[in-house]
């Protein structure tokens, strides 16, 4: 008869996605993920799987967690602008302040393992087609409500605002100074007119 599980799944998987988006993937040991849970071998091989198994569930966590609290910002009912402003100022707050040097967690996977991983590769692309429809939903919303004077399409903008996101983040990274990330910001969203 199988013991009780005598910790929260999320809980280990809030830890351990911490730990992969401090580190990185490839640095990050199964000693170190023992040490951030307090969980043995077994227990988390039981549950997760392998450390690459631990991984995907993480960046999961990520999105279903980080990512998607973001997005529920941008997609809310209000002024398009507005929402858009929002969702920059809050993430060069977080990316500058809790956040600092971590990036995203999706371009650092993208970036360490996604042309080696399809798996990684695929959860990356979905990220970004999922943030990219978000943008475009408000871009929209902003041309129907008479906000945005832009030619260009929704698709377009949103493609363009989906990689400043990720420039951003990255250029976070690397110690780029707050008013050079918010000032991206700010010249990005002058292309809504």
């Amino acid at each position: 008869m199988a013991r009780p599980r005598s910790f929260e799944k999320e809980k280990v998987l809030d830890q351990v996605m911490h730990l992969f988006w401090e580190k990185g993937y490839g640095a990050t040991s199964m000693m170190d993920i023992q040490g951030a849970t307090g969980l043995k071998p077994g227990s988390l091989y039981e549950c997760f799987g392998d450390k690459h198994q631990l991984f995907l569930q993480s960046i999961q966590h990520y999105r279903q967690n980080i990512v998607q609290e973001r997005l529920n910002k941008l997609t809310r009912p209000g002024p398009a602008r507005e929402r858009l402003e929002e969702f920059f100022n809050d993430l060069i707050e977080f990316s500058l302040g809790d956040g600092k040097k971590l990036g995203c967690l999706m371009s650092n996977s993208a970036i360490e393992l996604a042309q080696l991983d399809p798996d990684t590769r695929s959860l990356v692309q979905d990220n970004l087609i999922e943030i990219a429809q978000a943008f475009c939903d408000v871009v929209e919303d902003g041309k129907e409500s008479g906000e945005f004077k832009t030619a260009e399409s929704a698709e377009n903008i949103a493609r363009f605002l989906t990689s400043t996101v990720q420039g951003l983040r990255v250029m976070a990274k690397s110690s780029t100074s707050e008013d050079t990330l918010r000032d991206t910001a700010r010249i990005a969203l002058q292309c809504l007119g």
